[in-house]
């Protein structure tokens, strides 16, 4: 006789699963996922669960859950006995076969699975399900064909193939809940918990490093003179691809792949730092934010106030993707993401860590229920109806609803990566020989469980692709100045840079001389100080204070000379900006209000009793031209006195 021993679950256990299962699913779901199980109990005559002293009882439970009478309550009661335990969860999964375990793999690691693709990983050419329909209480339902099919549920989303009239159809695409995520994901992807805290080196194989954190902070320093310049006005979208080009002309910024003339790769290393700084530059000005910052403190603020690149993160993450609207980015998800990845980074900030890590782990939070999973996906691709389509410009395919985990998730992920190292907050590693195919890791035609299903074959299925700018780049590490920013490290001691001289200064006149022709920083002085001849300017308290209104201006203008002309002053130098300093406001405005009054000259009686009167003599300030000024506290005083000699104000 073939009987089936289950483990039985603590009775706590138990009850809060069948809880969680009539809480989230209506009873028509869970007659599905009871059905499910059909194939895999019907192989066994009985079904017994083994109790904590080894005794067996009869599962009546798993008999009761599929019958046409069973109420919601017992049908939630039979599922609970099998997924609340691991040991029954396993032996279910072990029934499965290999092609049903990488579909359910596919649907888990990347949230959505085409019909027809569904069906090319089962091996079948029939319709995997009957009918799809929608009633008003109940979303997507569904007619299995076959009873394991239950768990899934199907959503219509375009195709990427159009129709001859233009338009993309609706077709069927298999998801899954979120309870029935969290119920399997641990059991299809039991690797996940060989993921290690970083790596010490990297793995076998041709990597190419980068560490910019020296060069990023000594361009910081021309790159602030040509803000300031207005070199980069802000737009919608960021800083535009005309001005960064333009900037980058003078900053001559180290870019990641020199050699690649691809639009989206070329310039990737000054997209990413004059944007980013740039528009962390409005925002600063937006908010009133004068003070003065070095590299690492910038970084550190940026980095503190990060929700205010919200609005600017699509752009800077995905720029090689077209059609996104702003109903997509309004959830915040790509800032989730980012988020995500830097809490990783901060955890192993001594290590080399995986992009594939930092994914599987955000795959992995989003089916427990800590995030949410469309954090893994950034959005949300039944939100596509709604808004054009979106088109990967890198490889000229329009993107479907299967395929936003691979386009915005994990290309998310390796695009913040970029960000990072262009600031010099991260080192990266490039690969730079060829990454085993998909098809030739072949990580799903075995079982989950299996030696073959290892890690490393996983990573070269989420790095097969070529689907944007930045596949190659797979680790990273922080760097000292990373650590900093991100607030591992309470202290940075910067690398000691040669600055290069631009400017020097007379020690006997308020005499500028230009070093460099053409100077960058030049137009900074002409807030400053008036050209007296080619390379030559001259500074006078009457120029230096052009547009200053208060001390805080003054102070700042010092500031910004000292940062970007000379930073170690000669002592005329010093006594002029000291001097400027303490000759900020030295009149004191009198707040006090008064009555003004002009008399007439020929009223020779009045004026003989204004000079004549004591009481009024004390009252009145006498002015040039018959003028005279009476404190308004005082006016009540004024005119008793007035009306005493019988006159009327």
């Amino acid at each position: 006789m073939n009987n089936l021993i289950l483990e039985m679950p603590m009775s706590q256990i138990l009850n809060s699963m069948e809880d969680k299962l009539n809480g989230a699913c209506n009873k028509q779901q869970l007659q599905r996922y009871a059905e499910a199980f059909s194939p895999w109990l019907g192989k066994y005559d009985k079904k017994y669960k083994k109790r904590y002293d080894g005794s067996l009882v009869e599962a009546k439970e798993l008999d009761a859950m599929t019958s046409n009478t069973a109420s919601k309550y017992v049908i939630a009661e039979g599922i609970a006995l099998i997924i609340s335990s691991e040991e029954n969860m396993k032996s279910y999964i072990d029934s499965l076969k290999p092609q049903m375990r990488k579909l359910w793999r596919e649907i888990l690691l990347y949230g959505f699975v085409s019909h027809d693709k569904a069906k090319e990983i089962l091996g079948v050419k029939s319709k995997i399900f009957s009918k799809s329909y929608s009633f008003y209480y109940y979303n997507d339902v569904t007619t299995w064909n076959k009873h394991e099919y239950g768990w899934w549920t199907t959503s219509q989303m375009r195709s990427k193939e159009k129709l001859s009239y233009g338009y993309r159809e609706r077709v069927d695409f298999i998801t899954v809940s979120n309870i029935v995520r969290s119920i399997f994901f641990p059991y299809l992807f039991p690797e996940l918990k060989d993921i290690a805290n970083g790596h010490e080196t990297l793995p076998e194989g041709r990597w190419s490093t980068i560490d910019l954190e020296t060069e990023s902070l000594s361009a910081f320093n021309l790159f602030s003179g040509l803000f300031k310049q207005g070199e980069m006005p802000l737009k919608k979208k960021g800083i535009t691809a005309a001005d960064m080009k333009r900037v980058n002309k003078k900053l001559a910024l180290t870019e990641f792949f020199p050699n690649d003339h691809n639009e989206y790769r070329e310039f990737l290393r000054a997209f990413n730092y004059i944007g980013v700084l740039g528009i962390n530059e409005h925002l600063k000005s937006k908010y009133k934010a004068k003070k003065i910052l070095s590299y690492a403190d910038t970084l550190l603020d940026l980095f503190k106030n990060f929700e205010k690149f919200n609005s600017y993160l699509p752009s800077l993450l995905y720029p090689h993707i077209k059609g996104m609207r702003q109903n997509q980015t309004q959830w915040g998800h790509h800032q989730r993401l980012c988020i995500l990845m830097m809490e990783w980074l901060k955890e192993h900030s001594d290590c080399w860590v995986s992009i594939s890590d930092i994914y599987l782990k955000i795959i992995e939070l989003g089916s427990d229920g800590t995030t949410n999973i469309n954090t893994a996906m950034v959005y949300n691709p039944h939100d596509e109806q709604n808004t054009t389509e979106m088109v990967n410009l890198y490889t000229l395919d329009i993107i479907t609803g299967d395929m936003y985990t691979r386009e915005f998730g994990i290309t998310g992920l390796k695009s913040f990566a970029f960000i990072l190292a262009s600031l010099g907050m991260a080192e990266i590693a490039i690969r730079q020989d060829s990454v085993p195919t998909a098809s030739s890791a072949k990580p799903a035609t075995v079982p989950a469980t299996s030696a073959a299903d290892s890690l490393s074959v996983l990573y070269a299925t989420l790095n097969a692709e070529r689907i944007s700018p930045f596949d190659s780049l797979e680790y990273l590490r922080l760097t000292p100045l990373g650590r900093y920013a991100l607030g591992v490290d309470k202290t940075y001691e910067p690398p000691v840079i040669e600055q290069e001289a631009y400017f020097e200064l007379d020690p006997e006149r308020l005499i500028i001389r230009s070093l460099q022709d053409p100077n960058p920083y030049e137009q900074l002085l002409r807030d400053t100080a008036m050209p007296i001849s080619r390379g030559r300017f001259q500074t006078s308290a009457l120029s230096f204070l052009t547009n200053c209104h208060s001390r805080e201006d003054v102070d700042g203008k010092i500031n910004i000379f000292k940062q970007f002309i000379a930073n170690e002053l000669p002592p005329l130098w010093e006594q002029f900006f000291q001097s400027l300093l303490q000759h900020c406001h030295p009149l004191k405005e009198d707040k006090t209000t008064y009555k003004h009054y002009t008399l007439q000259p020929d009223n020779r009686d009045l004026i003989q009793l204004i000079t004549t009167d004591p009481v009024l003599r004390e009252i009145i300030i006498r002015a040039e031209g018959y003028r005279i000024l009476v404190k308004i506290e005082d006016l009540r005083k004024f005119e008793t006195q007035l009306k005493k000699h019988g006159y009327l104000l």
